[in-house]
């Protein structure tokens, strides 16, 4: 019997030929469609972002808003909508503290297939790290057993989900470089939660580009 990772129930998975040489699955079929139901589907979405494009629209304003201002990022790679179930747990293991998710999220994330120089997570202020004991992102990388480069670090600012889309435009960069190593020609690979406005990504980015990166890749678990 095996325990699910994310509702701690025991299933069986019987053994047939097509799954004889995979891997067993680490959630319960119930979980599992769960998480079916919130894949994103690529289907008239923004190729940079993936955000879904109105009916007509062949340009996606979010990234022209946000190329008036940055060096936009090369490519998001995200396999799941924020919402339902997916938003849910997003929600139960920030505000919660729920850290044992961090295991379900792990089987979840999957890797570009292109190589970087550096994987770096978006930073959470210190305070709120503190208060929930635990960094989600570096969490979620600890228990996926992936090696990455704590480049930034960040000030405490008000929290995203609380601010419109024209406050956060407004908002300073709260990021800073933590190490003084040679980024030139270098690509990175961001990696957050959420994609929403792509705003608190750029503003990382931004910080990486000045010190003359190649190129920045975005991957989150959902957007």
């Amino acid at each position: 019997m095996t325990k699910c990772v994310q509702c701690q129930s025991h299933f069986h998975t019987p053994i047939t030929i097509t799954n004889f040489y995979k891997k067993e699955p680490r959630l319960c079929p119930s979980c599992a469609a769960q998480w079916k139901a919130c894949k994103l589907d690529h289907t008239n979405r923004c190729p940079r972002c993936l955000k879904l494009l109105a009916e007509g629209e062949d340009e996606c304003l979010d990234c022209a808003f946000l190329a008036e201002r940055f060096t936009l990022m090369h490519q998001l790679y995200c396999d799941y909508q924020y919402e339902g179930h997916v938003k849910a747990l997003i929600q139960q293991y920030k505000f919660m503290g729920d850290v044992a998710l961090s295991e379900c999220f792990a089987q979840q994330l999957q890797l570009p297939r292109e190589n970087y120089d550096y994987l770096v997570p978006i930073p959470s202020p210190y305070e709120r790290d503190r208060e929930r004991t635990f960094n989600p992102v570096c969490q979620l990388l600890q228990q996926k057993e992936i090696y990455y480069h704590e480049l930034l670090t960040t000030k405490l600012r008000p929290k995203q989900s609380e601010l419109s889309k024209i406050k956060r435009a407004h908002l300073a960069n709260p990021f800073e470089l933590k190490s003084e190593e040679n980024l030139t020609d270098k690509s990175i690979l961001l990696i957050d939660d959420i994609y929403t406005t792509g705003m608190t990504v750029h503003h990382a980015g931004e910080i990486l580009y000045d010190r003359n990166i190649r190129k920045s890749d975005v991957l989150t678990l959902a957007r």
